[in-house]
């Protein structure tokens, strides 16, 4: 492990171990027999359609794992997803607590032929800085105090305290992909699409239908990708998802039923890991600027009513696990899941909560409305029994459901007084805690304001000592429980993925990225049968 210290020069192998300390299983690997074979057009049955396509103004996941095909950063995770290595900086250096500098790879392309310069790469972090941006990830840079490009190949990172998790942030297209001034400006935004340094280049988009890429031709590792392209087909459910992938139509597909997903991982032609890390949170928000649940009584009263081993048991049958702010597979910043319900208001207690109902006025209980989106089966399922289980203490839950789009924007923009989402893993312990409740955080579902856990970011950013950031995010974790500020039904596996074992070079990541089809290949039975 390489740890990053004052004038080391770094060319790559900095590990994710020595800032967020995630623990991660042996991932699983599309078999890779004889030499990759050039061409073909890869099918993914795509279960989410993407809301949008600009990777710096849309948190969903469906945006996610498509725009990290298009585009690049200064760094990526290395095949094992635990490690930084360089991608679009050739080498990075660590001046000072305070100081970055990043030397980009000499000629690289963006895929409308413009030559990467240092000035996109500022371009890009004032957009994201940019409040009319209205950036999700705005408040995860704002240590950034300035961009300094002394020429066209550098870039200097000045920041205003230190931020221990930045090299992560700088390896993932989800916060920092890096795209071109020429493009935004011609374009206007990126919705539609853009022009990046990916492997694969934007083709087309038929909204709720295919999303079509095509091989970058000038991709700066030489010779990548074999694939021809990737065809993402839209198709939320996830029987005819399946269907695709018996019928060989599609390749490669995420699924959410344990159930199917044991079915095809013993039927001959797939593969699948044999272990998925309970790597994503089901976060449950609670609008705290308004009555009922701007009385940390009520939320109390809410969370002692869950019984969340009863919600875990039912809905996931074993496969998902308890869980507090950050997903246990992210040890050791993570409560483990055998000490969740000692955390405060973790452990069913009606009485308790019935009491504090009353203290807070609402003895006889009230009306309110949950927000989720049938996109993912289990969290209608999880909604219907928190109804069932709330309902002892007086509370009336309507369930509203949505599709994945409306969803998203519900949940972060705090439209309804409850909503849920299965949140995507994020490669640094504080990620997983600052979009959802720093002060400042563009997106904070439950708009969460609370000094003691700002001060607690503080303390995490400045210290890149294991111990001192678990101690650190441990006690936020406590706090999020004692004051109900969120409420955490179980941690799961983001998606149960599974592809066809014609697929050859391709593996999972620990953050469900796929940013690895870009090494990955088909067998020739397959390029004939996927048009």
């Amino acid at each position: 492990m390489l740890n990053v210290n004052r004038r080391t020069f770094l060319r790559g192998g900095t590990s994710l171990l020595a800032f967020s300390g995630t623990v991660v299983s042996r991932p699983a690997r599309a078999q890779s027999t004889g030499n990759p074979v050039r061409g073909g057009i890869l099918v993914i049955a795509q279960d989410a359609n993407p809301p949008s396509l600009d990777p710096h103004k849309s948190a969903a996941f469906a945006t996610t794992n498509i725009t990290e095909q298009i585009y690049g950063c200064l760094l990526r995770w290395d095949d094992s997803g635990t490690k930084v290595e360089p991608d679009l900086a050739a080498s990075y250096e660590m001046v000072d607590d305070l100081t970055y500098r990043f030397t980009l790879r000499d000629g690289v392309k963006f895929h409308n032929g413009q030559t990467l310069t240092s000035a996109d790469v500022k371009f890009t972090f004032d957009r994201i800085a940019n409040p009319d941006t209205a950036s999700p990830w705005k408040s995860l840079f704002a240590a950034i105090q300035s961009v300094e490009t002394p020429d066209a190949r550098s870039v200097i990172f000045h920041l205003s305290a230190p931020f221990s998790p930045l090299l992560n942030y700088l390896a993932t297209v989800k916060y920092s992909a890096i795209v071109s001034q020429a493009d935004v400006t011609q374009r206007g935004d990126l919705i539609s699409g853009g022009a990046g340094t990916g492997p694969f280049k934007f083709g087309s988009f038929v909204s709720n239908s295919v999303l079509k890429l095509s091989r970058n031709e000038d991709y700066y590792e030489p010779g990548l990708p074999y694939l021809d392209g990737l065809e993402f087909r839209i198709i939320p459910d996830e029987g005819s998802r399946v269907a695709s992938l018996r019928s060989g139509s599609a390749a490669l597909t995420w699924l959410n039923t344990p159930e199917v997903v044991d079915q095809l991982a013993k039927t001959r032609g797939f593969v699948t890991p044999k272990q998925q890390d309970n790597n994503a949170v089901l976060l449950m928000e609670l609008d705290q600027r308004v009555p009922p649940f701007n009385d940390v009584r009520v939320r109390r009263a809410f969370s002692l009513a869950i019984d969340r081993q009863q919600i875990a048991d039912i809905v996931w049958r074993g496969r998902a696990v308890l869980s507090a702010a950050i997903p246990p597979a992210q040890a050791p910043y993570a409560v483990p899941s055998a000490e969740v319900l000692a955390l405060p208001y973790q452990t069913p207690d009606l009485t308790q909560a019935k009491a504090l109902m009353a203290e807070a006025g609402h003895a006889s209980g009230f009306d309110t409305v949950f927000a989720v989106s049938p996109q993912t089966s289990s969290d209608v399922a999880v909604a219907q029994i928190v109804q069932q289980q709330v309902a002892r203490i007086g509370i009336r839950i309507k369930i509203e459901q949505k599709d994945w789009g409306s969803l998203v924007k519900d949940f972060q923009g705090t439209l309804s007084p409850i909503s849920m989402a299965d949140l995507a893993p994020a490669p640094d312990a504080e990620s997983n805690l600052r979009i959802r409740f720093a002060s400042a955080s563009s997106v904070n579902p439950g708009k969460t304001k609370d000094p003691e856990i700002d001060a607690l970011f503080t303390e995490g950013r400045a210290t890149t000592d294991v111990a001192k950031r678990v101690a650190i995010y441990r006690e936020m974790q406590h706090r999020i429980a004692d004051q109900a500020y969120a409420l955490f039904p179980a941690a799961i596996p983001l998606q149960f993925e599974i592809w066809s074992e014609k697929l050859h070079g391709y593996h999972t990541t620990p953050c469900a990225q796929r940013v690895l089809l870009r090494q990955a290949w088909l067998a020739s039975g397959m390029r004939s049968r996927v048009p």
